[in-house]
């Protein structure tokens, strides 16, 4: 299994766990993360969820051995989904590599922590692709319109002390206490009304984001003429 999961105090715990491969993902890993959140948002007992990777990066992003299929995008859009209409607030825990399919899976949670070794890439258009996630909603609305345009068009690096500069995470702390803050956080949010949260996520989602399906719908066709002209 890629992906674990615990329920402490409310929260539910899933962790990337392929390490070894700095937790890329593949289809088969995405759809086991997508059943573990779709659980979650299901179950009575979960009033948050955090996202977490074992070793030495959150997520590296896509497995580049496995292909970019439809079915992958798919899940990925799915996934999107999920976490973000999902009426739990979503914590994320950063080390490492975010990049690609991982930093957008990061921000598809509603509040990021990264630790001070973290680094940050949208790389995709190296390699002819546009990023999932509902990245061409969410990123002009984090750093601005230039700014989202250039980390889109040049895929460059990202520090920790820069995301946190453009907006692309709540906080940055030292590596040995990232767990911590992060469970800080997210017990915190377990012990406030849920309904309340459920109510501002879902406003300040639909105030600023609009039609959510609709985006990674769009974003799906892009990657499915992508593919095609290839």
């Amino acid at each position: 299994m890629d992906i674990h999961t615990h329920i402490t105090d409310g929260v539910l715990h899933i962790r990337l766990q392929r390490p070894q491969r700095l937790n890329a993902l593949t289809l088969s890993m995405s759809r086991e993360l997508l059943d573990a959140v779709q659980s979650g948002v299901a179950d009575a007992s979960v009033r948050v969820l955090l996202l977490s990777g074992e070793g030495r990066a959150f997520c590296a992003g896509k497995d580049r051995d496995d292909p970019a299929t439809g079915a992958f995008v798919d899940t990925l859009q799915a996934l999107a989904l999920c976490l973000m209409n999902a009426p739990q607030p979503v914590v994320c825990a950063v080390q490492g590599w975010a990049v690609g399919a991982g930093l957008e899976l990061m921000l598809n949670a509603d509040l990021a922590v990264a630790a001070r070794s973290s680094r940050f890439a949208l790389p995709e258009v190296r390699v002819g692709l546009f990023g999932t996630g509902g990245i061409a909603a969410l990123l002009p609305r984090l750093v601005g319109l230039q700014k989202a345009k250039g980390m889109l068009m040049l895929g460059e690096e990202l520090d920790a002390q820069a995301a946190e500069r453009l907006g692309l995470v709540w906080t940055v702390v030292d590596d040995e206490v990232l767990t911590d803050r992060a469970w800080a956080i997210a017990r915190q949010l377990a012990c406030s009304d849920p309904r309340l949260l459920g109510e501002i996520k879902r406003l300040v989602h639909s105030e600023t984001l609009g039609q959510l399906d609709a985006v990674l719908a769009r974003e799906a066709a892009v990657h499915a003429r992508l593919r095609d002209d290839t």
